[in-house]
Order: structure tokens, then sequence, then C-alpha cells
């Protein structure tokens, strides 16, 4: 069998891809399967995952996902198939349903990585449930399997099509195919006309936070410390939402790019619902990273402001280090991470003294942590049991989290929970969700907290909150209007 459409006349690349044995192979068995999807991975010209994105107005729901620092960019569209469950047994409701849609899947890739192929995106809720209006229409778990893919790393560029196979022939597929690529050939043209064609306006953010939320956050503080020194829990992370009002639509690919120059250290994503609600953030919290059996993750926690000078800055650094009430916050963290993950792993590896980890704006302690995992234990497990760390929730976790939604009187929703993706193998990574916001129209709900000990000051905390609402209120505030 052969396959040579007439025309587009395609680059070199997709040429050797396309007329490959290997993919003629592929074409031919896939009369003989009764797989309904097919998955295609080809090499492709460099072009920005995130332009990619933002040209490609016709999707709904969009992912996108950037480390700058480790090179790795992915932007997703489209939806084939989703992933979705609520309540106490939603970790083990993916991992089940994962199989069922594996099953589904026939895959060819051109080039031999561990990031081709199709993956799930998505993350969790914080809780089990969601309450907000806004936030249920992202659910409790909730992954989708995208029409196609572009993943950027290193100088390697991939495209996966995913494609609904629907009772058709060999012939039939690979036409789509070509349309497909060509679509994103144009892509790669359309962005040599598209420099100029913005109009900038003054974008003014119009806080709706009152003067009385200070006194109502060192109240909520207080009593958290009041239950501390009652022995209820050892610590309790407390957040706050910022409630801001644009006067022009929040361009959300804008946002992300301007996270991505800002922050190169973090992790920036992007979760669009649909063409009103989307979830976007910066984190410099890693949550987990599993391949091929090898856990890697982090402690991160304790925090204090960057200098003005090398001096001040290297002095405030010192000062973290030598802070009794950081050290212990942060040895909460590390414990806790190593107590889960125990009952997985029979070799983990930390080091016994925090380092400092520098942002932009803040900086952390911080302790690299790596494990090799038993055989057979799948992502989500591990999810489930370090979710939320003391970080984000408290310690001793099975105490203190209980008390937060009583506490702070807001809605989580996916803030400070796992985003991330994962692939047909169970390799994946997951970020924590902090330094975010939730974009509803021109609204944008903004999420910042802090990890509450007995020796917490509540004045401090309150200052912290403000430091942490930074990226997102730097980004809102340079946020231009939409194209013309």
């Amino acid at each position: 069998m052969s396959y040579h459409p007439d025309a587009p006349v395609f680059p070199t690349l997709f040429v050797e891809s396309l007329d490959s044995p290997a993919f003629t192979s592929f074409l031919e068995s896939v009369n003989l399967s009764d797989k309904p999807l097919l998955s295609i991975t080809l090499p492709i010209a460099g072009i920005d995952p995130l332009a990619a994105l933002e040209l490609n107005h016709q999707y709904e729901e969009k992912f996108y996902w950037n480390h700058p620092r480790r090179s790795v960019s992915i932007a997703a569209a489209g939806r084939l198939r989703e992933l979705k469950a609520t309540g106490q047994n939603r970790f083990r409701d993916i991992t089940q349903q994962t199989e069922t849609v594996k099953s589904e899947i026939e895959a060819y890739t051109a080039y031999h990585h561990s990031m081709a192929g199709p993956l799930f995106l998505g993350g969790y809720s914080f809780n089990d449930h969601n309450i907000g209006e806004v936030w249920k229409k992202f659910g409790g778990a909730r992954f989708i399997l995208p029409e196609w893919m572009l993943v950027e790393i290193g100088g390697l560029h991939l495209l996966t099509l995913i494609i609904e196979k629907n009772g058709r022939e060999a012939d039939e597929i690979y036409q789509e195919v070509i349309s497909r690529i060509t679509d994103f050939l144009n892509l790669a043209g359309e962005l040599q006309h598209t420099e100029k064609q913005k109009h900038f306006h003054s974008n003014i953010l119009c806080t709706l936070q009152e003067p009385e939320d200070r006194l109502a956050w060192i109240k909520k503080v207080e009593k958290a410390r009041k239950l501390i020194n009652a022995g209820e829990f050892e610590k309790i992370v407390l957040a706050r939402s910022l409630s801001l009002e644009s006067r022009c639509p929040l361009v959300n690919t804008v946002l992300a790019h301007y996270l991505r120059e800002a922050y190169p250290d973090c992790y920036n994503f992007l979760i669009q619902k649909d063409s009103e609600t989307s979830f976007i953030g910066a984190t410099p919290e890693r949550l987990a990273s599993f391949r091929d059996g090898k856990f890697t993750t982090e402690g991160l926690a304790g925090s204090i402001s960057r200098g003005r000078s090398a001096m001040e800055d290297a002095s405030l650094a010192l000062t973290l280090l030598r802070s009794q009430k950081e050290q212990a916050e942060h040895r909460y963290v590390v414990k806790a991470i190593g107590d889960s993950l125990l009952k997985f792993s029979m070799n983990i590896d930390l080091p016994h003294q925090p380092s400092v980890k520098k942002l932009q704006n803040v900086q952390h302690l911080f302790t690299p942590i790596e494990a090799t995992i038993m055989e057979g234990v799948q992502i989500h497990e591990l999810i489930r049991e370090l979710h939320p760390t003391p970080a984000v929730g408290g310690f001793p976790k099975e105490k203190a989290v209980p008390y937060i939604h009583e506490i702070e009187e807001i809605d989580r929703g996916w803030y400070a929970a796992p985003v991330g993706w994962f692939n047909l193998s169970g390799d994946g990574e997951f970020a924590v969700a902090i330094r975010s916001a939730l974009l509803h129209k021109n609204r944008a709900e903004l999420f910042a907290g802090c990890g509450i000990i007995a020796e917490s000051d509540p004045e401090k905390e309150w200052h912290e909150t403000l430091l942490k609402f930074t990226p997102l209120l730097d980004a809102l505030n340079q946020l231009h209007e939409d194209y013309v």
C-alpha cells in the first residue's frame, strides 16, 4: 500500500516520517484493529507551543504547561476523551478510567522519546468536592485526552494528533493526517503576519477587597494559633483570596506568556475549561515527577522576600536559614513527604539541611527528594498519598486539613492542588497549583496562603500573602486589551 498526496509539498521532515515503512505498516494495520482512537506523533518544525495555542481560536478547551529552565513546553487543545471523578475515591477512579481509555488507543510515533505519544492533561481539586459555581466546571478530578498536542523539549518539537477512526479506511485516515499537518504548517506562516496586529490600551483592575479583610485575616490566624496551642495539630496552612475585575477581557494566553517570561524557575500552567473560564498560575512547587520507577519531589516551605541589593538579598537568605519558625515549618513538610513515601519505596534520598530557592520576588527553604518506587505503583497512588503536603495543608495532615475550610471560609477549588500530565506508560509530572488565579469572564480570583504554627505573627503572615499575590497581580496589571 502506498500513500502519496498530490498536494501540498511538505518539508523533508514530514515526507520522511509519512513515507516511512513503519508508518505505512501502521496504517495498513488500522483496518485490522478494533481500537477507536489513533495517536500519531511526528517531529515538526519549530513553533512556540503557546503561539500555536493562541492562534487556534476554534477550541473551547486548552492546556498549557511550561518550565523554561527545564526547556519543557506542552500545548494541547480540544477534547476527545474526558476522565472525571469526585469524592474520596477520585484518585483510584481516575486510574481505572485511564486504563479504559488506554485500551482504546492505537499509537504510532516516528520519534522515540518519553514525551512522545498521547498525554492526559488536567488535575485535581484541593478537596474531594468543589463547592463554588465556577469551580464545579473543573470537578474533583478531571483530565482530557485532547485532539492535538505540541511538545517542545530542548530543541525537539513533536506534534501528536489523536484521531477518531469512525470506521474509516487507511487512505481516509492518511488524508486527515495530511490535512491537520497542513493546518500546523499554516500556523507557522500566520505567525509572520501577526506581530503588529494588536491594539494596546491600558488595563485598569479594580479590587473588590474590603479594608476589613486584613482584620478578618488576623482573626483567622489567631484562631489557628489557639487550636495549635490546644494540641489539635502542629501546623495549618491558611489561604485567602483576592477578587479583581477588569475593564477589558482577560486574555489568558497573554497572561501565560508574561508568567513564563517573568518566572522561568516555575511551572507555568493554563487550564482553559471553556471560552469564559480558565485556571492559570506560576508555581515554584513540584509535587511529583515519575519516570521509569524514579520519583522526584521536593519540600518547599518557609519564605522571605528578595533583597534590593546583593548584600540585602544574601542577608535575607541567611535570616531564612537561621529562622527557627521557618525551619520548623519546613521540617513538617519534609517529614510528611518522607513518611508518605515509605510505603512505596525502600530507597529515599534527601539532604539533611535545606537550601534556599530564589524566585523573582520571594525566597523559600527548599529540600529536593528522590525515591525509587516499587514496581506496579501508579502515579495517582503517589499523588493521593502526598496531597496535600504540609506546605499547603498542615501537619499532621489528617488533623489539620479538616479545619482549613472552617477557618478560611473560601472555596479553594483547584488552588494548592495537583495539576499536570501523565502518559500511557504512567510517567508524568504534577505541580502544586499555588501562585494561581481562577479567571471567569472579566473577573479574576487570586489565591495566596501561609503556613501557621504556634510562633506565627498574624501581621507578618498578612504581608506574606501580599508577597505571594505579586506574580498574578503583576501579570494582570500589565495585561492589555484583546486583539483588534
